[in-house]
């Protein structure tokens, strides 16, 4: 039999104990027993669900490493092989191959500027950048203290802790 779930038997908990409250009853001691017995058991059986996620999430992560390690070396592997025809055509003064299904030539790339050291680059060529940003700890202590600051305010949430 299928429990039913969480948020239904939590209502009837909740339900449950603001009607029954008053009465001092061995009966009502025992529907809110049964009641939070049947709200652990759903709550458990759900944690028990997230940690079957949880491990196929890790599943799945190491699934996406090992796939990036494998498409890096791949691109190496292209790399490396293109690096290898164009100075297999360098070396033979080959310019240009045409085939059926595509044309190699060697071309000239755009020129690149090398910064070898750059502490003798003049300041001219120098671009400052200024990063701000919010300091958060800063203004969590501040807030913490009492302090009010403008744009902040301090909150206290609360976490599912599972041991």
């Amino acid at each position: 039999m299928a429990l039913p779930v969480l948020y239904e038997i939590a209502k009837d908990y909740k339900d449950a104990l603001e009607e029954l409250t008053d009465i001092e009853d061995e009966a009502v001691v025992d529907t809110l027993e049964g009641l939070k017995g049947t709200l652990e058991t759903k709550s458990e059986n759900i944690i028990k669900y997230t940690q079957n996620l949880n491990g196929t999430i890790q599943a799945m992560k190491e699934a996406e490493k090992n796939m990036a390690d494998r498409r890096k070396r791949l691109e190496k592997k292209v790399l490396g092989i293109k690096k290898y025809v164009k100075n297999v055509m360098e070396e033979n003064q080959i310019n240009k191959i045409e085939t059926v299904h595509f044309d190699l030539s060697i071309r000239k790339n755009p020129p690149k500027a090398i910064i070898e050291d750059e502490e003798m680059i003049p300041k001219d060529f120098i671009d400052t950048q200024v990063i701000e940003k919010v300091n958060v700890n800063k203004v969590k202590e501040e807030l913490k203290k009492g302090a009010s600051v403008q744009g902040a305010r301090l909150v206290q949430e609360t976490r599912l802790d599972i041991k």
